[in-house]
């Protein structure tokens, strides 16, 4: 059974820690003594993602002697919030900034403002070149290579269910959207083209967003099945959202991993702890908390007038309970290389 206190209350108490480890300094003369003075701006603080890639900034700029500024808006579609964070950091002195955007154009703004005080700016989670501006590095995954190997684990998982091989396999995936942008785009579109290739006879039954959120996920998923009694998967472009659908279902009555599957990107901690205990189905894992670590060393580089390149490419491993100890060892990642960026086109980020 699912331990519904503690993963509803875990985004909150870990916004909460990550929260209270900002830190403020009151001028640049104070922050110099300590060393650089620089800024983290993620789209919101609601999802395990985010906090995860806060905290790997955070010891990493810790152990630097780095003085770390995280701030974010209350919710990922406050773009105009998002703006506004970034353009009062600079204000307040920053050296150098990275940002996660949601609304990509009006975080054109953002950048064009750190351009002009000639501050590094830098964009995690994120490999696609803005259209105006100029940025320091993009730091991220290839979501749609990512959601097309989820795709091929997703097949293996029905094929498993239904006693057949991936190819003649059947089967119905229903997938939870996030907020209208790029992210949920690249995910829904991989993911498509991954069933395709490898379980062509599978069927997507539906698609709606959830917001990235748990909550939303679950009243999705539960509005879904009562449509759709059979369907077998559900797919979220985050895994929040594939967990509320996990909880939707064991609500219904229905077993994860025998009556349906629940799959997800991005590797959380409290997804990782399910599949430990058998109540999730597979993850594309991308390791939140080492890419905040390769975002600040990025930005260490930057700093020092170093080259890097203007994309660079994480690594990302569909997780199940087969490599999960692997994952959680940091043994499947490895630092970022030069990559091709991500564009929204509806094709693959690498031909």
């Amino acid at each position: 059974m699912f331990k519904r206190a503690n993963f509803s209350l875990l985004p909150l108490l870990a916004t909460l820690i990550t929260m209270g480890g900002c830190t403020t300094p009151t001028n640049q003369a104070q922050v110099s003594v300590n060393g650089r003075y620089v800024a983290f701006v993620p789209p919101a603080l609601t999802s395990p993602f985010h906090v995860a890639i806060v905290r790997g900034a955070q010891d990493r700029a810790e152990e630097l002697g780095w003085t770390l500024e995280v701030q974010a808006p209350a919710s990922e579609s406050d773009y105009a919030g998002f703006v506004t964070i970034v353009q009062q950091l600079l204000e307040k002195g920053v050296e150098a900034v990275s940002i996660n955007p949601i609304g990509t154009e009006s975080a054109v703004t953002a950048v064009k403002a750190a351009n002009e005080k000639n501050v590094p700016i830098l964009a995690h989670n994120f490999i696609t070149p803005f259209s105006e501006g100029e940025v320091a590095a993009y730091l991220g995954y290839d979501q749609w290579g990512g959601a097309e190997q989820l795709a091929k684990t997703t097949c293996a998982l029905l094929a498993e269910k239904y006693k057949t091989t991936p190819e003649k396999t059947r089967g119905k995936v229903y997938i939870l959207m996030g907020l209208e942008s790029i992210f949920s785009h690249r995910r829904t579109g991989g993911f498509k083209a991954g069933l395709a290739k490898y379980c062509p006879n599978v069927a997507v039954v539906g698609e709606q967003t959830a917001e990235w959120l748990r909550t939303k996920g679950q009243e999705v998923a539960a509005i879904a099945w009562q449509k759709e009694p059979d369907i077998d998967v559900f797919y979220g472009n985050s895994d929040e959202m594939a967990i509320g659908a996990a909880l939707a279902g064991e609500q219904m009555g229905k077993e994860i991993n025998v009556d349906f599957f629940a799959v997800g990107i991005d590797g959380n901690e409290p997804t990782l702890d399910l599949l430990k205990e058998g109540q999730f189905s597979a993850t594309l894992g991308v390791d939140p908390y080492r890419m905040g670590v390769a975002v600040i060393d990025t930005m260490k580089r930057v700093l020092e007038g170093q080259d890097v390149p203007q994309i660079m490419l994480t690594p990302s491993v569909v997780v199940t309970p087969g490599n999960l100890q692997d994952y959680l060892d940091g043994k499947l990642w490895t630092w970022p290389v030069a990559g091709a960026p991500e564009m929204d086109n509806d094709q693959p980020t690498v031909p």
